[in-house]
């Protein structure tokens, strides 16, 4: 994941986590959420720029299984530490890859209630961390949030690059896998004149490798889940690095560009992002498209053998798994000031991109 969000003014690099987040703290001692109005500066542009060189975290710095958020923090567009606020990973996510408003809003939205504070708008892009504390009332249990790194809600099963929680270290990097993704450019790849034969990744490597690591999970993991909410997350995690990690100049994804974010966590040299937002919309029908070839059902493994979910005949079957299975009902029954109305916010900054009535939570505490 991981992955992956749009800003309104660009909050600059230097400032730390604490003096964003401390900007709008109420009353209740909570941190108001708010949706920014979508920026103007929405072209083609260089990055990293001189104000955002690489630094590699610290052993306090927080990084987890999304290769797009460790390589913005490593380059302080969102907070070096991995600490980050709505708002920040918004701005963020822009500024580096000219991701949209409202999918970035989804991204952000979602993860800050599955796995975050949403009552002090503070999310570990990585896992536990002694600066974000349990949320008020213990409502998703005594723990502290896990971060966007623990299993299930956001980040799950079928990863690119990181293996099965139930199989083996579903939170770094994997070489091994990588080594697999970077096979499948070598025998479905482009070839280029400036980066040489089979070194641009296209729609049919996708295609491929997502079916191979979905055959290599469903065999190895006996429990493996892939329900609409990890399929949608899982195929655009695969679109986002398809249309989001190609260079602006030609849009054009190269081996080398994608192992300097991967395997590097930076940006590669004379790299430029998108020359136009990515959308919510742009991304669901590249996943669609890499999807394709090789359909698959939501479902997960009973005692090894992959059972079908039943037919879903709601206003889309990812909006409702996401919220009706993977957010806790205990989020329905705050009553803090600030947390309620944090809650609200972001229920319909989730909601809006689908198109669909909005749900209330309806999940499991502690998951």
């Amino acid at each position: 994941m991981f992955g992956t969000l749009k800003a309104f003014a660009f909050i600059a690099a230097t400032l730390s986590a604490s003096t964003v987040l401390g900007a709008a703290t109420t009353a209740d001692g909570g941190v108001i959420i708010t949706l920014p109005p979508r920026s103007t500066d929405v072209g083609i542009k260089k990055v990293p720029d001189a104000a955002h060189p690489y630094i590699a975290p610290g052993p306090n710095d927080q990084r987890g299984p999304c290769p797009a958020l460790n390589t913005l923090a490593n380059h302080g567009y969102i907070p070096r530490n991995g600490i980050a606020s709505f708002e920040q990973i918004l701005a963020g996510t822009r500024e580096g890859f000219n991701m949209d408003r409202d999918l970035a809003g989804f991204l952000a939205g979602f993860s800050m209630m599955a796995r975050g504070n949403a009552f002090l708008n503070k999310l570990s892009i990585g896992s536990v961390s002694p600066q974000i504390p349990t949320v008020p009332g213990a409502i998703d249990g005594p723990a502290p949030p896990g971060g966007i790194a623990k299993h299930d809600r956001f980040e799950g099963d079928v990863s690119m690059t990181r293996q099965d929680f139930n199989v083996g270290d579903d939170v770094h990097f994997q070489i091994d896998l990588f080594d697999e993704f970077l096979s499948a450019v070598e025998q479905f790849g482009d070839d280029n004149a400036l980066h040489g034969p089979k070194s641009i990744v296209n729609m049919k490597v996708m295609q491929e490798f997502k079916f191979q690591r979905f055959q290599e999970s469903q065999a190895a993991d006996k429990t493996v889940s892939f329900h609409s909410s990890r399929i949608a997350s899982s195929y655009n995690e695969a679109a986002f690095i398809l249309t989001f990690f190609a260079n602006g100049t030609d849009g054009l994804l190269s081996k080398q560009a994608l192992t300097s974010i991967f395997q590097n966590q930076t940006f590669a040299p004379n790299w430029f992002r998108r020359s136009s937002p990515g959308t919510f919309d742009f991304i669901v029908d590249t996943a669609a498209e890499i999807l394709a070839p090789h359909t698959i059902q939501p479902g997960a493994n009973v005692n090894g053998v992959y059972v079908l979910d039943p037919p879903d005949n709601s206003c889309n079957a990812a909006y409702s798994d996401f919220v009706l299975n993977n957010l806790p009902h205990t989020l329905n029954n705050v009553t803090q000031p600030t947390f309620k109305k944090n809650i609200q916010t972001l229920l319909s900054i989730v909601a809006t991109p689908f198109g669909c009535p909005e749900l209330l939570p309806a999940g499991p505490v502690g998951q």
